[in-house]
């Protein structure tokens, strides 16, 4: 493991929206797809980010500009640097997952680390079966990765769901969770892949025991908690776990104690 960063040059700037932006460096590192790396800025800082692509040639980084780090990142231009570590973490259980059905469901900028997921599906198609991704934004305007989507639509089952904007349009009107009901998923050899807001992710656990997926067969991404990536700093931390050293993917049924447990701690500070 490096705690080292490199500097790494800026190929390509997408920018989807206003303020989420997407960061193409040339890199080989090519994290497995649930890991993460640390993206930095001499003298400003750094940020923990899932890597958005699987590939030996490149390395992509979507971003919202949410604080001093991606205020500063929103100034570069392409041929400037970008300094990274890692990748840190544990990814997704690609093994367990091959020969099974997927449900990949991402929200916002969540859907970077199901965006790595399905770049190695897509690369390794007939080691799984099928494959059905959701994904959530609030309008048509803050869609993500519309180019990937459409090319994900040719091999595999789509549906983007959008909670606030009820226009007719190609999209679907809604939040995952409901979209999720209106078309028939397969529940044998199934496996639920999540990240985005714990929120949604729980509504969607819900909708996915409702149709008869265990506990067992889903995992969650809780990347949105980590910030050092060695479990130094502690923000990460739950209960005996770190994010950052032991995730950020885990199976539910080993989150879910520790999760409800912490809500009960919360209740009972609020309640004071």
């Amino acid at each position: 493991m490096t705690y080292l960063s490199r500097p790494y040059k800026i190929q390509e700037i997408i920018k989807y929206t206003r303020d989420t932006w997407m960061f193409r460096v040339k890199a080989k590192m090519n994290p497995l797809p649930g890991t993460f790396i640390e993206v930095g800025l001499p003298g400003v800082g750094e940020a923990p980010l899932a890597s958005c692509s699987y590939s030996k040639e490149y390395l992509d980084i979507l971003t919202k500009k949410v604080g001093r780090l991606t205020g500063e990142m929103f100034k570069l231009k392409e041929g400037d640097e970008l300094h990274i570590r890692g990748p840190y973490g544990k990814g997704f259980p690609i093994e367990e997952f091959k020969g099974m059905n997927l449900i990949l469901i991402g929200a916002g900028t969540g859907i970077a680390s199901v965006t790595s997921l399905v770049d190695y599906i897509s690369q390794n198609r007939s080691e799984f079966a099928e494959v059905h991704i959701y994904l959530g934004f609030r309008d048509k305007e803050g869609v993500l990765l519309k180019e990937r989507i459409r090319e994900w639509g040719k091999q595999f089952h789509v549906h983007v769901g959008l909670s606030r904007d009820k226009a007719t349009h190609e999209y679907e009107h809604g939040h995952v969770q409901e979209i999720m009901k209106r078309h028939k998923l397969p529940v044998e050899h199934t496996y639920g892949i999540l990240c985005g807001p714990e929120s949604m992710m729980k509504d969607v656990t819900k909708e996915m025991n409702d149709l008869g997926i265990a506990n067992e067969r889903i995992y969650w991404s809780m990347e949105r908690r980590m910030e050092c990536a060695i479990g130094s700093c502690g923000r990460c931390q739950l209960f005996d776990l770190y994010v950052c050293k032991d995730g950020p993917v885990f199976r539910y049924d080993f989150l879910k104690p520790r999760l409800e447990k912490e809500e009960s701690a919360n209740k009972e500070v609020e309640e004071r």
